[in-house]
């Protein structure tokens, strides 16, 4: 640590120290008019607690889109690959269906839409995992739950045989990034809750959504990949499908005189790398200044400057989705408060955001519309692939 001779800094010297940690630097330096001005996007800038309030009818509510939203936008592969799983199973053929895809990509809002998709015959069971399982009956107990069945205790041969007793139906899974974890002795859940998908897939046809970088740990420490069928990969927007997203959902949608041109959506698309919620967030941007200027990308010396301990955090987060402080202390064998201290630091940085959780633990997500950001300056440092 290089030592600082407060008799020769003034004030100044610190305040703009501090904001160089915090990402802050550029937008308080920047008080003037004209093309000099640095129009680089601050991580602060969109910072969740900085967006404030949406109604629940503009265009930037972060719900998942329901089934049969006109907004929707097609997801051609995605649904042909679905229908002829489906079909498969239906001729007696075991699946097993992963749709994985980078945060904040609208796996939820694909769930939605697939029964839609379906045979109108076929009965769906949605299950939100909410957390991480713990143990093999908190699994298990999550799962009958949803059939409206009594929990069978810890033994997946019990659940097994309750499940197969129900009528056949497609089993939509979310969040399956709760089914990674580098946690100590917090694998039986999740080993159980994959025994029984396997062991019940010729009766039920499974579909686990998981984030990308979830499921490549997956695979990578456990093979998890070697028991489904059908991998469907979808990714962030690409530049016409931006297009459409902007001219369908922009808070502006339908007014010919506010309308994106093509040079403003091409400067959207490169700042977002077609993230849906932060292209529309751009947009918005834009449409509070007069000029409706697209600021520029990211400046991303925040991230630079961050400590290797803070950037392999950043990596776990990314990696299991959620963790809580207490998860953080447990994979990197520190005290709470030395966990906490990083936490905030991150949290003050707008890298993370706190996920409220009843009668838990708060746990911190990556923040999302910063997210391909933040992702992609880790696997360009090597701490994620």
């Amino acid at each position: 640590m290089t030592r600082v001779d407060r008799r020769t800094r003034n004030p100044g010297f610190f305040q703009r120290q501090y904001l160089r940690l915090t990402g802050r630097l550029r937008r308080a330096t920047d008080h003037t008019d004209g093309e000099t001005t640095d129009q680089r996007l601050d991580f602060a800038d969109v910072s969740l607690s900085q967006l404030g309030p949406s109604p629940a009818d503009t265009a930037l509510t972060g719900a998942p889109l329901p089934a049969g939203d006109p907004r929707f936008l097609a997801r051609d592969t995605a649904r042909a690959a679905i229908e002829h799983a489906h079909a498969t199973w239906r001729e007696g053929r075991p699946r097993l269906i992963a749709l994985t895809g980078p945060s904040g990509c609208g796996l939820s809002t694909v769930l939605n839409q697939i029964p839609s998709w379906l045979p109108g015959d076929t009965t769906a069971l949605r299950i939100d995992l909410q957390h991480r399982p713990g143990t093999a009956g908190d699994a298990l107990a999550r799962v009958t739950h949803g059939f409206g069945a009594a929990p069978t205790g810890d033994a997946v041969d019990d659940a097994v045989a309750c499940l197969t007793a129900q009528p056949p139906r497609l089993i939509l899974v979310d969040n399956g990034h709760y089914l990674y974890s580098r946690l100590m002795g917090s694998n039986d859940g999740i080993r159980a809750l994959h025994g029984l998908m396997v062991a019940t897939q010729g009766h039920h046809l499974w579909l686990l959504a998981c984030e990308t970088q979830a499921w490549r740990r997956q695979c990578d420490a456990t093979r998890t990949d070697r028991y489904f069928d059908d991998i469907i990969a979808l990714d962030y927007l690409s530049r016409d499908d931006t297009a459409t997203l902007l001219a369908t959902r922009h808070p502006a949608a339908g007014d010919a005189a506010l309308a994106l041109d093509d040079d403003q959506i091409d400067a959207i698309f490169k700042t977002s790398r077609g993230h849906p919620a932060l292209a529309l967030h751009l947009a918005e941007l834009a449409m509070r200044t007069n000029a409706g200027q697209i600021p520029a990308p990211f400046d991303e010396s925040p991230l630079r400057e961050l400590e290797r301990t803070e950037l392999l955090a950043l990596a776990e987060i990314s990696a299991h989705g959620v963790l809580t402080a207490a998860d953080l202390q447990s994979i990197f064998r520190r005290d709470s408060q030395g966990i906490n201290i990083l936490l905030h630091h991150l949290h003050q940085c707008s890298l993370i955001a706190a996920v409220p959780r009843e009668a838990a633990e708060p746990g911190y997500r990556l923040q999302p519309l910063l997210a391909p950001v933040i992702n992609a300056h880790l696997v360009r440092a090597n701490y994620l692939y």
